[in-house]
């Protein structure tokens, strides 16, 4: 039974690895591409948002991806945003015991 505890736990660490890396692969881009519509992103958010108690850092997340005002105007700003989100979701994901690499 350890042993299936053990892949069970590999496995949702290697979902939650991989998801966070959608996350931080837009927030790099999101300074010079439209990185909104990704099915993968949003995909990645709902995953991750299922795991965790505080929900603010996922909703800051799609505001800052989809705030029009923030379209081609003020890229950095975004990524502040973004990125600030993403710290958050991580420490949210962790605060629920969950393995984040």
């Amino acid at each position: 039974m350890k042993c299936a505890n053990q892949t069970a736990e590999k496995l949702e660490r290697s979902r939650i690895d991989r998801a966070l890396a959608g996350l931080e692969d837009a927030v790099r881009r999101c300074r010079g591409e439209d990185v909104r519509y990704g099915t993968g992103i949003s995909a990645a958010l709902s995953f991750l948002e299922l795991r965790a108690e505080e929900k603010w850092p996922f909703e800051q997340f799609r505001k800052a991806l989809e705030d029009p005002g923030m379209e081609g105007t003020k890229p950095k700003a975004r990524w502040q945003v973004l990125n600030a989100s993403l710290n958050a979701i991580k420490r949210a994901v962790r605060r629920q015991g969950l393995p984040v690499t």
